[in-house]
């Protein structure tokens, strides 16, 4: 689908309610042609995009956090006071830029189709019920259907986070059976439309085969805080929207240092990658 399950909804409870948000036109179109310029630059492509195609642009993932020109994304007002929103307040969210540029260009191969079930970002490892932040990718382009965009899952950050909190040895993807099918939500979007979803709402990317041939170019990128969330309870008056999101299934308290065991992870995951 490509509609909003509840379009209505002010786009913080939206998030809350299913695990994800769309703020369209939120970052500046003239950081979106900036960027797009630069991706080129970064890739020799001077192709017109219709023309970007999986044997001569590639689909990639780079880690991008270090070029300037990008990094600015996170300077962009609107953005900045989504952000502050969502954390319920400025000087909450740290100043960590971490993200990735993302490109699926066409690919005569595929088909135009969306996967039927996604993944969360924690594999094979220790999931965090709460963790410090969330995630957004900003549209450097004009997409369409079946352009390899984002897929989300509406509603399986509740299913996910109440399967980790019954269990705590609960693993994706080994009981990846236990999250419900529903229907995929499609990020389709023109620059600087903005897609803000949960860290363990479900999500897939997909390949492109567009009728016009558009690729997905966006900047996939976190938001966080310094202190990760050791408890919630929703009938705490004044929570932010993030913390709302992350009380859906009731007052949780954490029995464990969630931030040391991801840093484990990622070491672990490190040295088995040396």
């Amino acid at each position: 689908m490509h509609n909003l399950p509840e379009p209505d909804l002010h786009w913080t409870d939206h998030y809350v309610k299913y695990g994800f948000a769309v703020r369209r036109g939120l970052v500046d179109r003239a950081f979106c042609a900036r960027a797009l310029d630069e991706v080129r630059s970064m890739l020799g492509q001077t192709l017109p995009l219709n023309e970007w195609t999986r044997e001569n642009t590639g689909q990639r993932h780079h880690i991008a956090s270090e070029n300037r020109v990008l990094r600015g994304v996170y300077d962009d007002p609107g953005l900045r006071a989504a952000i502050d929103e969502m954390f319920g307040g400025p000087g909450i969210a740290n100043d960590q830029r971490q993200f990735q540029l993302f490109i699926s260009p066409y690919d005569p191969d595929a088909k135009a189709q969306i996967s039927p079930r996604g993944h969360i970002d924690f594999v094979k490892c220790n999931i965090p019920v709460f963790g410090s932040g969330f995630m957004f990718q900003v549209s450097l382009v004009k997409s369409e259907p079946f352009s390899g965009n984002i897929t989300i899952y509406p509603g399986t950050h509740t299913h996910v986070q109440r399967l980790v909190m019954n269990d705590r040895s609960w693993r994706f993807p080994a009981n990846e059976a236990d999250i419900p099918d529903v229907e995929p939500y499609e990020f389709v979007a023109e620059p600087g439309d903005v897609l803000f979803f949960h860290h363990l709402v479900c999500h897939s990317g997909n390949n492109c085969h567009s009728a016009g041939r558009s690729p997905r170019v966006v900047l996939h990128c976190q938001a966080l805080r310094d202190e990760w969330l050791h408890e919630v309870d929703p009938d705490q008056p004044g929570l932010s929207p993030w913390e709302r999101s992350l009380a859906t299934n009731g007052r949780y308290v954490c029995d464990r240092d969630e931030k040391h065991m991801r840093d484990q992870d990622k070491q672990a995951a490190r040295a088995a990658a040396r």
